[in-house]
C-alpha cells in the first residue's frame, strides 16, 4: 500500500513542511542550539549522540526528501510563521504499510520549548494523517522519564496504552518506555 503524504501543513503559529535540499544549515543551527538537551534521550534520539555538522544535516534533509517522495517516511520541519526560524522536527519515521501503522518522533529547539509548539505540531500532523489514511494506527514511544514528551502526546489526543521494558536501540541497556497510540477509527472498531 502506498500513501500520498501531505507536503505542507499550516497551524496557527507554524508551517510544517517536508525537508528540502538546502535546509541543512538552518537545521544544523537548531540542532546545535539544542544538542545537550537532545542527548539526554539517547534511545529516542540516537542520531543526536553522533557528531553534528552542517554537511550531516544537509545529507539528512536530502535523504528525508527522498524518503518522503517515495512514501517511506513523513518527516516535517517546524517553521515559525512570524520569523521563519526552524524550531524543530516532527514526523513519522517508521511506516508499516501492512497495518497501516506510523511511528511518531519529534524534537523542539531549546529556545522554543515551553510554548506549546510541539503539541501544536504533533496534533496537526497526526490529525492530517488520520484524516487522509483509513484505518491508520499512530504510535509514539516515550522514555518514561521524559514527562514533557508524555504531555506533548497526551495534549495531541494520544492515549496511553502500556509501559514496557525493552532493549535500547544499541542493545546496551534496558529502557522503560510508555507506548501511546491514536486510531483513525474508534479502538472498538479497530478490534472488529
Amino acid at each position: 500500500m502506498s500513501f500520498a503524504l501531505v507536503e505542507w501543513i499550516e497551524t496557527p503559529r507554524l508551517v510544517l513542511r517536508c525537508p528540502y535540499p538546502g535546509d541543512g544549515e538552518a537545521l544544523y543551527q537548531a540542532v546545535a542550539e539544542s544538542l545537550s538537551a537532545l542527548r539526554l534521550w539517547p534511545d529516542s534520539l540516537p542520531w543526536a549522540q553522533k557528531p553534528q555538522s552542517a554537511d550531516r544535516t544537509e545529507n539528512y534533509c536530502q535523504s528525508c526528501f527522498g524518503a518522503f517522495v517515495m512514501g517511506l517516511a513523513w518527516p516535517m520541519l517546524m517553521v515559525d510563521k512570524t520569523n521563519g526560524t526552524l524550531v524543530g522536527s516532527v514526523g513519522f519515521h517508521r511506516i508499516d504499510s501492512s497495518v497501516p501503522e506510523f511511528e511518531l518522533g519529534y524534537w523542539c529547539r531549546s529556545s522554543y520549548q515551553g510554548r506549546g509548539l510541539m503539541s501544536e505540531a504533533v496534533a496537526a500532523l497526526s490529525d492530517t494523517a488520520l484524516l487522509h489514511i483509513p484505518k491508520l494506527r499512530l504510535v509514539c514511544r516515550v522514555d518514561v522519564r521524559n514527562a514533557a514528551s508524555c504531555r506533548v502526546v497526551e495534549k495531541a489526543n494520544y492515549v496511553f496504552k502500556q509501559s514496557v521494558r525493552e532493549a535500547s536501540q544499541d542493545k546496551s541497556a534496558v529502557v522503560a518506555v510508555r507506548i501511546y497510540e491514536r486510531w483513525s477509527l474508534p479502538h472498538t472498531e479497530q478490534a472488529a
